[in-house]
């Protein structure tokens, strides 16, 4: 008797230190919620960073391709020794040696035509910085869905652990029930070693939470790059709520970043196309500037010009490259197609599953708060029961255990719920705007409104859009 009180003693000694053992992570005093995890997570995620300054090259990259509308300066010299042949040098005997020659110009070169090639450029690169811009949101919307999950699993950890911890409490008051009725002889040591077997694996069920509780902290951490708060707020559905799946992928359609992005994809190729057949027109440009020039020799004679001219560059032969790159770009075009297509299914897919888990969680959750309330009852109507002889020790020890299976079954489904609501908002691509997270973390200077589903830019007729 006294060595089983001494164990006793013993296990309690061990699940304070199990308690003991969280006051060892650095915390800070206030609470927080989902969205200011979701915030810190954001804001020290190195590989958004890492594909936001990617898209700073792009938008570097438009404005050169905007460069082509503009003017050109050139300036150019040359100096050496040069023969020149015409009436004046023949006239001086001058045309049959090598003599100095010096020259220097400067030319402003005004694009008038280029058979839309600095267009297709344009768009092109435009398109490329759509792309980029979405997957930028894409990937916000990823990093920050992973928040969301770390948030809720250390929620749902923490209540496990309560719930191991009470668990334990149970077990041992039963224990030391136990042990006053083997005094009283109503029980024998059968029944007292039968109770210890349940509160070794009731604490071994503690310490399993325990470092569960650990891993989804130091998660948690590794995610949002600051210390564990103290509290951390209990996370709410995302509203609207959505009636079916059919309602997340029309809105995915139309808004979903990963979509979003493989459709300016299409443009990019449409734009490059365009660059393409450009080369079938020839390029017409002003240019002006003057022109200075020095020749040695007999006479010793210099040039000085101003010109304004207009001219014309025609490449009427390639050897059938050009040909060749438009019918190539043209395959890309429905390259690029196809891919939004597989993407497009893959998201509405991953939807109907999200969708479906969504249901299934909210069922089992609604059965296993029944299954818990029904537990509640036969464990209170078995202590009862137990109390005056009429249950045994077996019953309430698995009534004990059901209660315990039922609720950490239950926390677990309730995660699942929430878990699943916030996948359905992100792959409708509206989870980082519902929950209020700051846009500037995420939000570049890009109207979506004004590339989405630019049909305009699509290729509508033949198999490869010509």
């Amino acid at each position: 008797m006294k060595n089983n009180r001494k164990k006793t003693i013993l296990y309690r000694g061990i699940t304070a230190a199990l308690l003991g053992s969280l006051a060892c992570f650095p915390q800070v005093s206030s609470a927080a919620t989902v969205a200011e995890s979701v915030t810190n997570t954001l804001d020290y995620a190195k590989t958004l960073k890492s594909i936001q300054q990617n898209r700073e090259v792009i938008v570097h990259e438009l404005r050169r391709a905007k460069a082509g509308w503009g003017p050109r300066v050139d300036l150019s010299g040359s100096t050496g020794a040069s023969r020149l042949s015409d009436t004046t040098s023949r006239s001086l005997g001058g045309d049959k040696d090598m003599y100095g020659y010096n020259s220097i110009s400067a030319t402003l070169t005004q694009p008038l035509w280029d058979g839309l090639e600095t267009r297709g450029r344009v768009r092109a690169a435009q398109a490329t910085l759509d792309s980029m811009t979405e997957r930028v949101m894409d990937n916000a919307t990823t990093i920050g869905l992973d928040a969301v999950i770390a948030h809720i699993n250390l929620l749902r950890r923490q209540e496990i652990f309560q719930l191991a911890q009470k668990n334990v409490a149970e077990h041992e008051r039963i224990l030391a029930a136990s042990h006053d009725r083997v005094s009283m002889g109503a029980d024998t040591m059968a029944d007292v070693t039968q109770t210890q077997g349940r509160l070794s694996r009731a604490r071994a069920n503690l310490v399993e939470a325990d470092a569960a509780l650990k891993e989804a902290r130091n998660a948690y951490e590794k995610l949002t790059g600051k210390p564990v708060p103290a509290h951390l707020d209990p996370v709410q559905k995302l509203a609207p709520a959505y009636r079916n799946a059919d309602e997340v992928i029309k809105e995915a359609k139309n808004s979903n970043p990963k979509i979003m992005a493989y459709q300016a994809d299409v443009r990019t190729m449409v734009g490059n196309k365009e660059v393409a057949k450009s080369a079938f027109h020839p390029k017409i440009n002003l240019e002006v500037g003057p022109r200075y020039v020095d020749r040695h020799g007999p006479g010793d004679r210099w040039e000085n010009e101003f010109s304004a001219l207009g001219t014309m560059r025609w490449n009427i032969f390639n050897s059938g490259a050009d040909l060749a790159e438009v019918k190539a770009s043209t395959a890309r075009i429905y390259q690029a197609r196809e891919a939004l297509f597989e993407v497009v299914d893959a998201v509405e897919q991953e939807i109907r599953d999200t969708w479906t888990g969504y249901l299934s969680a909210e069922d089992q959750l609604k059965f296993y708060r029944e299954a818990i309330d029904f537990n509640t009852r036969t464990r209170n109507a078995y202590q009862e029961q137990f109390n005056i002889g009429q249950r045994s020790l077996l019953d309430l020890l698995d009534a004990e255990t059901e209660l315990f299976n039922s609720s950490t079954q239950a926390a677990t489904a309730k995660g699942n719920v929430l878990v699943n609501n916030y996948r359905l908002h992100a792959l409708a691509g509206q989870m980082l705007p519902r929950m209020g997270v700051d846009p500037a973390l995420y939000v570049t200077d890009y109207d979506k409104n004004a590339h989405t589903q630019d049909e305009a830019l699509l290729p509508k007729d033949g198999p490869y859009g010509e």
